[in-house]
């Protein structure tokens, strides 16, 4: 499994069809306001993420 940690993402589906991802202590938020972040993602675990975009799932 890839980690990704510690990162902010704004943008329109920043991880969208991901497999097999770690998002952790991340920031889905800002000026861009996207959404649907993880959409069609599978095998995902998120640990301890803010979460401030419409639809991060």
């Amino acid at each position: 499994m890839t980690t990704v940690s510690n990162q902010s993402f704004d943008e329109e589906r920043a991880f969208y069809a991901a497999k097999d991802l770690v998002l952790q202590d991340c920031r889905f938020e800002g000026p861009a306001d996207g959404e649907s972040a993880l959409k069609e993602a599978t095998n995902i675990k998120v640990d301890g993420c803010f979460m401030n975009l419409r639809y991060p799932f």
